[in-house]
């Protein structure tokens, strides 16, 4: 079997990479490029000082202290696409990804340097834009060969007897390829950011370093320096309070809650509310940010989720095989996704002494009042409207379902007309349509179900007593998390605080007004996000919804569009507070 068109899979493959999923493909390489010698070694990601005095053009170059490779040798696994001097398997190496990670992003070429025995030899894999194919560069003073020998003026000092080295020369061969790709954080230590982020540990004997501050003179060894990368696990080691493992199904939870003065910002490491996927001692799936705290909130982590980190660990089983997709941004067991809720679930059932504790602390401190009566006593008035007919067949039922649920509207994707005909342009076919006929429609009788809707609980975040951290729920009104029935209500948004000042201001000349129109305000504006909760559930089993369509309805956005109006909730506030405080007319 051959492949028609390399250059197409090439590239196509290329795109399913991240930006900087190269650095990852040549750090492991050198990795397991050391572990051949069995001597201790050395990765590290530097100027390739040699270019630069040549051309003042900054090169970044992968040097390692592994094996090395003969001049054949970089030929044949170099030049082939799933070619590896390593071994390959669907849990180790698959011998495809520098290549296609590294070199689409790399047209003018990657220059391979290495050294074995002490004899140096230099490969340069570009990509021919006359002839449109990625290959290898012929070189006329060494008979045409795709290799050839090169001078010990260009092995760096690290390098003694065996080592490699990989040369980015990028688009062109004035490319600056020391300059990370736009939006990757920490531009000035952007490798050691991400080698650190990607990498749970090395191994023993293995040192990893990466160049800072290397536009600074070389003299200014203060700045302009190698440093140690040391993996994640080093950091949150040294930076927790305390620290554990779970078991779960398939899997080992490894939970850490990071020390209240660590420094979270320095942008070496991924700080505190992040989770990933651990595997073979890298991470996979890493969410920080506002989508880890989310994602640690349903691990039961609620308060304080920014000083929490928990890595999952797939374990490999005979009826369960992990491995890593093609461009190793994913993790799959037996080829499906990792089971993420299902895992979250057991964690909360499991959860550590240490985060309960944390939990119990940070949450006392919200001075919240418990809306919760006055509310469920209003809702019991519309009770009936927070239900929505659902019926389940039932030999003696009074009539066809079908006919009983009249909700009319067709399912999604569908694209049926008034009369019955299908619209011109929309999606389906005809095979759809025959298995259709054969359907019987209202042959299957029904009864009445109650709907059964339990009241979500509520907590209300906020920055100042430290119940939300900085870049969560920013600007959104709150979260609903589902597998813990639970609202978390950003109590900064400004629908809130504006409505609180609109109140205060109307009362600023009663003592004390500010507590009560504070609490007024949220519980109307609770209320408004409970009903929209459980509204949005009721609609669940109605055959109309899917679960994923749900889902968009209790989401941030959703929920933030939910209390745009108030213009009676505004008026609900008005009432209770002339009750609470007297009209505005008396309090002027």
């Amino acid at each position: 079997m051959t492949v028609s068109n390399m250059t197409f899979l090439v590239n196509r493959l290329g795109e399913d990479c991240s930006p900087l999923q190269y650095v990852r493909e040549l750090t492991q390489n050198a990795i397991e490029g050391i572990q051949l010698t069995g001597e201790p070694g050395e990765v590290i990601w530097d100027v390739s000082w040699s270019h630069y005095d040549l051309d003042p053009v900054y090169k970044l170059s992968c040097i390692d202290t592994g094996v090395g490779m003969t001049g054949e040798e970089m030929v044949k696994y170099i030049n082939e696409l799933s070619s590896s001097i390593h071994q390959q398997s669907s849990t180790g190496n698959f011998g495809v990804g520098a290549k296609i990670a590294a070199a689409p992003r790399n047209p003018a070429g990657l220059v391979y340097l290495s050294w074995k025995n002490g004899v140096g030899y230099m490969i340069h894999l570009w990509f021919d834009a006359e002839a449109g194919v990625y290959g290898l560069k012929r070189w006329p003073k060494n008979n045409g060969e795709f290799w050839a020998y090169v001078s010990a003026d260009l092995k760096p000092t690290q390098i003694k007897d065996h080592g490699t080295v990989v040369v980015l020369i990028g688009k062109s061969d004035d490319d600056n390829t020391m300059e990370p790709p736009p939006g990757t954080p920490m531009r000035s230590r952007w490798i050691l950011r991400y080698v650190n982020t990607r990498y749970f540990q090395f191994p023993e004997g293995v040192t990893v370093r990466t160049r800072e501050g290397w536009e600074l003179p070389r003299s200014n060894t203060k700045h302009n320096f190698l440093r140690t990368v040391t993996g994640q696990k080093h950091w949150l080691d040294n930076s927790s309070d305390s620290r554990g493992q779970v078991d779960l199904d398939g899997a080992t939870a490894r939970w850490w809650i990071l020390k209240p003065e660590v420094d979270k910002d320095s942008g070496h490491n991924a700080g505190g509310g992040h989770v990933a996927a651990l595997f073979q001692n890298e991470l996979y799936e890493l969410q920080i940010g506002a989508g880890g705290i989310a994602k640690l909130q349903g691990f039961g982590a609620i308060f304080g989720a920014d000083r929490v980190v928990i890595y999952v660990e797939p374990k490999n089983a005979l009826a369960a095989q992990v491995t890593a997709n093609t461009a190793r941004t994913q993790l799959l067991i037996n080829g499906e996704s990792l089971n993420w809720p299902s895992w979250a679930a057991q964690f909360r059932e499991k959860m550590p002494d240490e985060l309960v504790t944390l939990q119990e602390q940070i949450g006392s401190r919200s001075g919240e009042k418990d809306h919760k009566k006055a509310i469920l006593e209003r809702l019991r008035q519309i009770r009936d409207l927070l239900r929505f007919s659902r019926f389940r067949p039932t030999p003696d039922g009074a009539s066809p379902i079908e006919q009983q649920a009249g909700l009319g509207g067709s399912a999604a994707g569908q694209g049926s007309s008034r009369d019955g005909t299908r619209e011109s342009g929309t999606k389906g076919g005809r095979a759809g349509d025959i298995y259709a006929l054969f359907a019987e429609a209202g042959a299957a009788k029904g009864e009445t179900v109650e709907s059964s809707m339990l009241e979500p609980t509520t907590k209300w975040l906020s920055l100042e007593d430290g119940t939300r951290p900085h870049g969560d729920l920013d600007d959104r009104a709150a979260r609903f998390l589902l597998p813990q029935n639970t609202l978390l209500i950003n109590a900064d948004f400004r629908v809130f605080t504006d409505m609180i000042d609109r109140w205060a201001a109307n009362y600023q000349q009663v003592p004390g007004a500010l507590a009560s129109v504070k609490e007024v305000v949220h519980e109307w504006f609770e209320q408004q996000l409970i009903e929209a909760v459980m509204s949005a559930q009721a609609l669940r089993n109605t055959g109309k919804w899917s679960m994923q369509e749900l889902e968009k309805l209790w989401s941030e956005e959703a929920l933030t569009a939910a209390v745009l109006p108030r213009w009676h909730i505004d008026q609900s506030i008005k009432r209770v507070l002339g009750q609470r405080l007297g009209s505005l007319r008396l309090a002027a």
